[in-house]
């Protein structure tokens, strides 16, 4: 013990881990009554945890935290209450950052019965949710949310009407617009208490967007943040709210860029404000997840989720994490990410839910596997989901089928499912597009809704507005308007890098040009689609339009002369389009 003694009360930080394993190995010659002495060294313990956690080595963590407990007394919450606290709720979340979640869950039953009060037990509650949100458990999760923001004060309901929630969005859209970027950086801080009520508000808001879409998560946000934010505080856990709400606020043009501004004003301040790495994964998520996209290029968007991820392992933070990955591959998928790269991410990130054991992340993360397979040709085991008892997990499985079925080119079953996904939501979402109920409106009012979205980011929704419009010109014969719109959403798509919408705009075009009897110019469409699908990585859509170029193999250069009627020549800046992706 002269290594301890030598340094007792000496700054030792860099040396920390050298001189606690040092000491470990003279720990069994300690007698029982050296209590003093064994209490500084689970000190030592302590701080050797925290430091591995810091350098994200939550494996070393949970072995320094473990000693630092071992070495307290049998008596030690009668005894050493603080520490015992202090010691089980840090080694709780060492074991979480682990991937034991079991064992946390055993450690954080055992300090709860153990907290003298309700403000000791908050910590450990929220940890507590966070893995049953994890473990798919989401009655359990928002049970105990509510039950611990009853405890604060809080009320929340069981169920909104739909007045109550546009009554609460229109107060929450008059309470964005009232907020600016100066606001935020000179707002006060806030006292603990209210920082850990926010805390559980972002929780419980997490569990009602799985769980329970009566509630949604923005209108739980707003009603709560309408109250509190009058009150001029601010902290990385209210920076998190405004984010989440703001994502989940929008409902017309107007709102969405309140709340892309909004966002873009919570993640200025969090730079600005708080040099730190906390909570920055669910920074991440709420603004490249939710609000973003309706500005920033979708390729930004799915990167910094990325790195939402990695910060969020690093931290320990493995929840927010693997939210951050489904929101990864799901963003790069529709923004073209190559395939194969985004299959070996999706594999990466499914084997590390299992080590993790977030079986969450597992469910949504494999029906995007199933997603990736099906557009690669490598075909796809159908994942039921329908006992997760999650309404959200529900819709992901409706938005991946029938992006699998329309890509496929099974129209009613993609129908099918898009019906399934927008009933699922609200009723608003479904009249968004079908304002009068009925199928015939969808397109005419799609356009409407793209075009409002592509005066935001025309880098994300513009190639989508002329491929509707094309179609609908070619649905009408309006020849000459549909060969111009088809020409722009395919200069607009290779823009933007989206080479899958590329490669389906070529398609399209094909297939209107075959339509009009334009053979030559459908062939040579076909064959722009295919090498944008096979860069893509998608052989099922390459099979598809290889079957249309063997149709037409009598029209490809160098075949045989063509009929007058198939001997039209293609439009000069759509033959352009078609040079540039060769």
């Amino acid at each position: 013990m002269s290594l301890y003694s030598a340094t007792k009360g000496k700054v030792m930080d860099d040396i920390i881990f050298s001189i606690i394993d040092q000491i470990k190995h003279g720990i069994d010659n300690l007698e029982d009554e050296s209590i003093v002495l064994r209490i500084d060294i689970a000190k030592l313990n302590e701080l050797a945890g925290m430091k591995a956690a810091t350098c994200s080595d939550h494996v070393t963590s949970w072995s320094y935290l473990t000693f630092a407990l071992s070495l307290l007394p049998n008596d030690h919450w009668k005894s050493h209450y603080d520490l015992s606290l202090r010691f089980s709720l840090r080694l709780a979340k060492s074991c979480y950052s682990c991937g034991d979640l079991e064992k946390a869950q055993c450690i954080l039953a055992e300090t709860l019965g153990q907290c003298h009060s309700l403000e000791d037990k908050l910590p450990g509650n929220a940890l507590l949710a966070i893995i049953l949100l994890d473990r798919k458990s989401f009655i359990d999760a928002y049970t105990l949310c509510h039950e611990v923001l009853s405890q604060l004060g809080e009320e929340i309901p069981e169920s909104l009407q739909i007045n109550q929630m546009s009554e609460m969005a229109e107060a929450t859209s008059i309470m964005l617009k009232s907020i600016s970027d100066s606001d935020l950086l000179e707002m006060k801080g806030m006292d603990k208490r209210l920082s850990v009520t926010m805390n559980f508000y972002n929780i419980i808001a997490q569990v009602a967007y799985f769980r329970n879409h009566e509630i949604l998560p923005f209108s739980l946000l707003a009603g709560w943040c309408s109250s509190q934010w009058k009150k001029v505080f601010v902290n990385t856990q209210s920076l998190v709210s405004f984010n989440m709400l703001s994502g989940f606020a929008p409902i017309a043009k107007k709102d969405i860029v309140d709340a892309s501004r909004i966002g873009k004003a919570a993640m200025s301040c969090w730079k600005k404000r708080y040099h730190t790495t906390e909570l920055s994964p669910n920074l991440y998520l709420g603004y490249y997840g939710f609000v973003a996209f309706h500005t920033e290029p979708l390729q930004v968007c799915a990167d910094m989720l990325r790195q939402g991820f990695d910060v969020g392992m690093s931290l320990g933070e493995t929840g927010v994490a693997f939210l951050n990955s489904c929101q990864h591959i799901k963003t790069a998928l529709m923004a073209g990410g190559c395939l194969h790269t985004l299959l070996e991410k999706v594999d990466y990130y499914l084997k590390l839910t299992n080590t993790y054991q977030n079986e969450t992340a597992k469910v949504i993360l494999s029906l995007q596997r199933e997603t990736i397979s099906i557009l690669m040709g490598k075909g796809g085991n159908a994942i039921d989901v329908q006992d997760a008892a999650s309404e959200q997990i529900l819709s992901v499985m409706y938005f991946n089928r029938a992006n699998q079925a329309y890509w496929q080119g099974y129209s009613e079953r993609c129908l099918h499912y898009i019906k399934k996904l927008l009933l699922s939501k609200t009723v608003d979402n479904w009249r968004l597009l079908t304002s009068n109920g009925k199928l015939r409106s969808i397109p005419r009012n799609a356009i409407i809704v793209l075009k409002n979205a592509a005066s935001l980011s025309s880098w994300n929704f513009l190639n989508k507005v002329h491929l509707l419009e094309a179609e609908q010109f070619s649905l009408q014969n309006h020849n000459s308007e549909a060969q111009a719109s088809y020409a722009a959403a395919i200069n607009s798509a290779r823009s933007s890098g989206f080479i899958h919408e590329q490669g389906l705009a070529c398609e399209l075009a094909g297939h209107h040009y075959k339509k009009v009897f334009n053979l030559r110019c459908a062939w040579s469409f076909f064959d722009q689609a295919k090498r944008c699908y096979t860069e893509w990585g998608s052989q099922l859509k390459v099979d598809s339009v290889t079957q249309q170029l063997d149709s037409l193999s009598d029209y490809a250069p160098g075949g045989p002369s063509p009929s007058r009627s198939s001997s039209l020549s293609c439009p000069v800046g759509v033959d352009g389009a078609r040079d540039e992706t060769m």
